[in-house]
């Protein structure tokens, strides 16, 4: 067995490990900011029962997320009831460069 503050210790340095190495923009309190590149894209939210709402990211706070689910329809979803985000990394598109003599 070991005390408290070894296992803090140890916590402490694996959430320094894993994060260490992220590309990931992190805000001063240690939050994770990958929501503001989902913004305006098609994403997949799973809610902790498991079904699957698919929507257009619109907006976003500290507690919702505010989906667009086309025809007009909008919905909000409160973070906390959310079990995962699937989304699509899509390739940048590169205009291939014109030479003109």
């Amino acid at each position: 067995m070991g005390n408290k503050a070894d296992a803090d210790q140890n916590i402490d340095d694996q959430v320094a490990a894993t994060t260490s190495n992220s590309n990931v923009k992190m805000k001063s309190d240690g939050q994770h900011q990958f929501l503001p590149k989902l913004l305006k894209r098609t994403i997949v939210i799973r809610m902790m029962d498991g079904r699957p709402i698919k929507g257009v990211l619109e907006a976003y706070n500290n507690y919702e997320l505010q989906l667009g689910l086309g025809q007009g329809k909008k919905l909000i979803v409160f973070k906390g009831a959310v079990s995962s985000i699937d989304y699509e990394d899509k390739p940048v598109k590169v205009k291939p460069e014109v030479k003109r003599w």
